[in-house]
């Protein structure tokens, strides 16, 4: 069957419908996919009735067109993977007794395309890429759909690269020598502070997991486009590259989940990066699998009736495979 191509705002984004599972194992099919991936933005949707069938095996097996997929598990959310699979179950499935089986961040649920832009007075939607408090950030992310409400719970995206572009010099100047510093314990401290029960990290956990820095301003590897990056609720501060904060400064950030002042500097860029010019809602169906490209996007996720509705996503993480590739060879 012909896929009908959609382009969901200018270059930014690309939906392909009628996709089976059979297209998803086929090489043709998914070079294509890559081609379009890469030339909107990084961000292409595939659709149809046959993918809510989906396998976790081919699922990872079509995220591996993207990139190396991640297996290291996330600390403290081990028992919210898909078991004997790398994908992380996001939202608010139970199991008999009553026990969470997904991770789950109640946000605010949309009113409006109005809501789709940042508001500095809520700081709603967080907007973020994923993962930046990893020593090797993902490149990308793969979102698949089992249950969807009839209502809410949309996932936006804003392309990074095109409002870089369209910043003012001066704007330019000033972000081009920071770098975001990360930190996981960071992530959930702040987390937990609007959604209780979201999972900390013990001490323990907090010292093996480090801050770690990424570039403001970030060049992609295979576009050679630059792009806003290192925006995540991971990001403790924006510092120049020899400047770090004290260890008091990181107990506030971690143990308190309190942003250093610095991270305003982008934080006051967030309501023109996500302006319309620049996003996309993308309202999910059971079977929708997306892939985004963190390199030159960020994105939100918005909130459902949590008490009525059931959801369940798959969410796999990539990684550069060149990066995996040195990863995986034997130290002496």
């Amino acid at each position: 069957m012909k896929h009908t191509k959609t382009a969901l705002n200018g270059n930014f984004g690309i939906r392909l419908d009628n996709v089976t599972r059979e297209d998803l194992a086929n090489q043709e099919f998914q070079t294509e996919a890559y081609d379009l991936w890469a030339t909107h933005g990084g961000l292409i949707v595939v659709r149809g009735e046959d993918l809510a069938n989906l396998s976790p095996g081919a699922l990872v097996s079509w995220s591996k067109v993207f990139g190396a997929v991640e297996t290291v598990k996330m600390a403290a959310r081990e028992d919210k993977m898909v078991a004997g699979f790398p994908i992380l179950k996001i939202g608010n499935i139970k199991d008999e007794s009553g026990k969470p089986l997904a991770q789950l961040a109640k946000v605010p649920q949309l009113q409006s395309d109005a809501d789709i832009q940042y508001n500095p007075e809520t700081r709603r939607p967080v907007w973020h890429t994923d993962s930046t408090f990893r020593q090797n950030p993902p490149i990308g992310s793969v979102f698949h759909c089992k249950i969807a409400p009839p209502e809410g719970s949309e996932t936006l995206f804003a392309n990074t690269r095109d409002a870089y572009a369209n910043l003012d010099d001066a704007a330019k100047r000033k972000l081009e020598p920071l770098e975001a510093l990360c930190s996981l314990a960071h992530h959930d401290k702040k987390i937990s502070l609007y959604s209780p029960g979201y999972p900390v990290l013990t001490p323990a956990q907090r010292a093996d997991n480090p801050p770690n820095r990424v570039p403001v301003v970030l060049k992609h590897p295979v576009t050679g486009a630059l792009a806003l990056y290192g925006l995540n609720s991971s990001t403790c501060a924006l510092l120049p590259k020899s400047q770090n904060l004290s260890n008091a400064q990181m107990d506030v950030c971690e143990l308190e989940g309190i942003e250093h002042e610095s991270v305003l500097i982008l934080r006051d860029l967030l309501p023109f990066i996500t302006g319309p010019d620049y996003t996309v809602r993308w309202r999910w169906e059971a079977g929708d699998i997306v892939v985004w490209d963190n390199r030159c996007t960020i994105h939100a996720a918005t909130g459902y009736n949590y008490e009525r509705y059931s959801r369940e996503m798959w969410r796999l993480t990539l990684l550069d495979k060149n990066q995996a590739n040195v990863a995986a060879l034997p130290q002496s």
